[in-house]
């Protein structure tokens, strides 16, 4: 193995040890309630920004949050979902370093029509929040550490940080922790309920 294979080697399980380390991010639905037209859930989201991921904020860098939200209807062979996934992203960052995001951090969401929802069923939220951080300039530092900077004329570099740079674009996050959970079981009734 040549030097660079070993180091691309090395950053590799680096960053996957990294990512295994994470402390999980804390998430829980707290309700499900429908108004005059629509059925929302409300999310709780436990120190949305772990230890590893203040020094970004506090070097002016951003984080960036998504919550997806789904409402299945429980069933005794096969789980219906009741409307498509809610995707919502938020970006928190810049400064003060944490002072303007609460813990816990409470969100909204509208996942659709209330017309959906009958009283007689049995349904359930399910939540996947992610929190990251492609930080680019330590992107762009690996991958000119391995495959030699731009100016190199190298064709098999400019190959390798063609590829590296596409795989960190499709990979929405180079650091990252999620949460993935399932509320309780609520009836319909209780759903759209005055």
């Amino acid at each position: 193995m040549t030097r660079r294979s070993l180091f691309a080697l090395a950053l590799v399980t680096l960053i996957a040890g990294r990512s295994a380390a994470a402390a999980p991010l804390d998430v829980a639905v707290k309700e499900v309630r429908a108004s005059a037209s629509t059925v929302r859930t409300t999310i709780q989201l436990r120190d949305v920004v772990p230890d590893r991921f203040k020094k970004v904020i506090e070097r002016g860098g951003q984080l960036h949050l998504r919550v997806q939200a789904e409402l299945w209807e429980k069933r005794p062979v096969w789980d219906r979902l009741v409307y498509p996934a809610i995707v919502r992203m938020f970006h928190l960052g810049g400064s003060p370093p944490t002072a303007g995001i609460p813990n816990p951090l409470e969100l909204t969401v509208d996942l659709g029509g209330r017309d959906r929802v009958a009283g007689a069923e049995d349904y359930y939220v399910h939540v996947i929040a992610t929190i990251g951080t492609l930080a680019e300039r330590e992107a762009e530092d690996v991958g000119d550490a391995v495959f030699g900077s731009e100016g190199d004329a190298s064709g098999l570099g400019s190959l390798g940080r063609m590829v590296f740079r596409t795989a960190l674009k499709v990979s929405d996050y180079l650091q990252s922790v999620s949460a993935d959970v399932k509320s309780r079981k609520v009836h319909g009734s209780e759903i759209i309920r005055p």
